[in-house]
């Protein structure tokens, strides 16, 4: 070799092995500091870790337990909480603007994910109503949103008065390009047509047989029991009518199907009926401005929700929804977390919170809820690498100012939300 040469290799490699493990490119940024509720239900993690790379986490655990990689840059979250961010398994977006509805476009799917992930929800499943301009913001399709959550679709709720007519809508939402299917089984409190079993169950066998998954919406016990025979993978709502038996219990956790109270969607229905609490909340104006509100208000529209028959009988029975709730929860039944927002005056975001303190007074522990909204929503509706923070799982979390498992308001004390690893800046 050239003298020279050989001369130049030695001083390279010195400079190399010489230089400082601080100014060694890293691609790893390492959360340090916070109390670490992980998703899975065990003893949060003290003084934690979460190192996060390329949007996923490569470790978590305790500040003794992790080896952060040389060159990390270093987030100090001393005193703070970590949480995987809420996903919500039974939403909707792109419909609505406000308070109006009939708003779909690519750019309101957007601004509807975008307040989502403002509020902490780092994923939704958009349970029906999706179009086309959905499906290039799918998980799948983007993995990677940009200041809103991730999604998944299941376009069109399937209907018809035959398994004919029943299997076009399938293919239909096939050919879109869709994660879910969903049916409605329900009369409207017997002021409309139910779909009949013998259609249904045609419905839940060929959205097997193309691959999917499928969400039902009911109301009656009866017709819970019916689907989960039929082989539905997720009862979309609460029973609402009477109250759950051992043998719904013993079939629903046989069937391995879990529960989906949407407790705000019958809140949704009479709660206008007077100027709601929560209008005058912060939380809630600091995306809906009273302006977007000031309809709701209006003791004429107020008054017709006092006298709607449906919205009183919804109120009425919406302790049996949250007896029932409890009475699963306590049994072992799988919950799964979600809300039915995103339809108009149902305020995605701030409901998904609504929910949360309304799972509480059914008494629920912090700590189940968290998991329903966590590890429950992504295991039982088979959304891949996300729900926990664990190795391997994309980096979607909150970072808090106080501990939700003393009160799960306090998951309202977001001081940052990160979707892969990126952070969702505030509202423009």
């Amino acid at each position: 070799m050239n003298p020279k040469l050989a001369c130049l290799c030695i001083a390279l490699t010195l400079f190399t092995a010489c230089k400082p493990a601080e100014d060694v490119e890293s691609t790893h940024t390492a959360f340090t500091g916070a109390t670490i509720v992980d998703g899975r239900g065990g003893d949060p993690i003290r003084d934690g870790v979460l190192v996060i790379s390329n949007g996923r986490i490569t470790s978590v655990g305790s500040r003794s337990n992790v080896t952060i990689p040389a060159g990390a840059k270093i987030v100090d979250v001393s005193g703070k909480y970590i949480m995987p961010g809420i996903i919500n398994a039974h939403g909707h977006v792109g419909n609505a603007k406000g308070i109006e509805g009939g708003h779909y476009s690519k750019d309101n799917v957007i601004d509807n994910l975008s307040i989502y992930a403002r509020y902490g929800i780092t994923t939704v499943v958009s349970l029906g109503d999706d179009r086309q301009e959905a499906v290039p913001l799918r998980h799948v399709n983007d993995s990677l949103p940009v200041n809103r959550a991730r999604l998944f679709i299941a376009g069109d709720v399937i209907s018809g008065a035959t398994p004919e007519d029943a299997m076009k809508v399938i293919d239909q939402n096939h050919q879109m390009g869709v994660d879910f299917m969903k049916i409605r089984v329900d009369d409207n409190l017997g002021t409309g047509q139910k779909m009949t079993e013998d259609v249904y169950r045609a419905v839940i066998k060929r959205s097997h047989e193309l691959g999917y998954r499928i969400a039902t919406h009911m109301y009656y016990l009866e017709d819970a029991r019916k689907l989960l025979d039929a082989g539905t993978d997720l009862v979309a709502h609460s029973v609402r009518d009477v109250a759950v038996d051992q043998s719904f219990i013993d079939l629903i956790k046989a069937k391995g199907v879990g529960y989906c109270p949407t407790l705000t969607r019958e809140v949704s229905t009479y709660v206008y009926g007077d100027t709601p609490t929560f209008f005058t909340d912060p939380f809630f104006l600091k995306e809906y401005d009273t302006a977007t509100i000031k309809p709701l208000t209006d003791p004429a529209r107020q008054s017709q929700v006092r006298n709607n028959r449906n919205a009183q009988i919804y109120r009425q029975q919406l302790p049996t929804a949250m007896a029932n709730l409890k009475t699963l929860s306590d049994a072992g039944v799988p919950i799964v977390f979600g809300t039915d927002s995103g339809v108009p005056t149902r305020f995605m975001g701030y409901f998904e919170h609504l929910e949360m303190e309304m799972m509480a007074d059914a008494g629920l522990s912090p700590m189940q809820i968290i998991v329903s909204a966590t590890r429950n929503a992504a295991d039982y509706m088979e959304l891949k690498d996300l729900g926990t923070l664990a190795s391997g799982k994309w980096a979607d979390f909150l970072v808090l100012d106080a501990n939700p498992l003393d009160n799960i308001r306090n998951v309202r004390t977001i001081s940052a939300v990160y979707i892969a690893g990126m952070p969702v800046s505030g509202k423009s």
